[in-house]
């Protein structure tokens, strides 16, 4: 004998659970959030809006810097206090990493989370990035750079004086203050003693290449193995990776930290000493020339635009925080301020 419930749609139906009879009365309904202050919804609507990309550039790079050059710096301190136990390669790569993972979650909502200027070049050429805004992304990662590294010598400041001190009081230790284990080369990068620049040169080039095809993997809509939430980590990994296999050999891997980190050094009181003249050019353009190889590596042998699309982008059509607040309706298209006052959607 067959038993009829009302939940039931029809003889012989499967029973169901309490859960599936309720999902089919209850109403779902958005979220309920406070209205927003209206001073910040004014704000808002009058802030440039290339001012807020060039601010969370230039703070991602901060974060970015601070931690991997603190776990430098802490390294460094450390060893030349003759304490153990305070850091490793393998500590400064896992800061590197984590501080770009940190970064590109502040920045990227925002700016896109270039961090480097060898990017926002790659994504001007390939990924429809305005080419006006090139130079302003460049300034602010810059800055961010030179920001992030100065406030490490400022954290550690006593620390640095003390060692430059002891080592300008022996002639034989004077000179290695200008090397990648004197306290400059915590704040710019140095080539390691003896080493020839034509190999230094393979070394960032190599490294850099692979990140590019990497990070151009990652953006590619159709591959399957990663998804847009995933690539903060990923990207933090391939940095960790790369920094503890071949930071050794010298490594920049990123202009801003490099020309940043330089003008920080120069600030803090070594100099001129911090531009040494072949390798601050090799440091500073090799990484820019090297990522468009890769992304070239990748869009032209890699990457198929036949293939089905599986990594999409967050789906604009979601209400944002202000229609909720205000109960305009869940089911509008949220205009960007560009759209507000320009009439054109230029999502980067």
């Amino acid at each position: 004998m067959e038993h009829e419930r009302a939940h039931r749609n029809g003889p012989g139906d499967l029973e169901v659970g309490y859960a599936d009879v309720l999902a089919k009365t209850m109403e779902r309904k958005p979220a309920q959030h406070a209205p927003l202050p209206e001073w910040l919804v004014n704000w808002e609507d009058r802030r440039p809006r290339l001012l807020t990309e060039m601010f969370a550039e230039c703070l991602g790079v901060y974060i970015y810097c601070l931690c991997g050059v603190g776990a430098s710096a802490a390294f460094f301190v450390t060893s030349a206090e003759k304490l153990s136990g305070f850091g490793s390669l393998l500590t400064i790569g896992l800061a590197y990493g984590i501080g770009i993972l940190m970064a590109i979650i502040i920045a990227g909502p925002a700016s896109g989370g270039h961090l480097s200027p060898c990017y926002t070049i790659a994504f001007a050429l390939f990924k429809g990035f305005p080419a006006r805004k090139v130079p302003f992304y460049i300034l602010a990662q810059t800055i961010g750079g030179f920001l992030g590294i100065l406030s490490v010598y400022g954290m550690y400041h006593q620390a640095f004086v003390t060692i430059t001190e002891e080592m300008l009081a022996s002639p034989t230790t004077a000179a290695a203050i200008y090397t990648a284990q004197g306290p400059a080369g915590v704040l710019a990068l140095f080539a390691g003693v003896g080493q020839e620049l034509k190999w230094v040169f393979l070394n960032e080039f190599i490294c850099n290449v692979i990140l590019s095809i990497l990070v151009f993997s990652v953006l590619d809509p159709s591959n399957v193995f990663i998804s847009f939430s995933s690539a903060p980590v990923v990207i933090g990994i391939a940095y960790t990776a790369l920094i503890c296999a071949f930071a050794p050999d010298s490594l920049a891997l990123n202009t801003a930290r490099d020309l940043g980190g330089r003008i920080a050094c120069a600030a803090a009181g070594y100099g001129s000493q911090c531009f040494p003249r072949d390798y601050t050019a090799l440091a500073c353009l090799t990484n820019i020339l090297a990522t468009q190889v890769g992304a070239l590596i990748q869009i032209c042998l890699i990457s198929d635009s036949a293939r089905p699309i599986h990594n999409m982008p967050p789906d604009e059509t979601r209400p944002s925080l202000r229609v909720i607040s205000r109960g305009d309706g869940t089911s509008m298209r949220v205009l960007t301020r560009d759209e507000k006052f320009n009439g054109q959607n230029q999502h980067l």
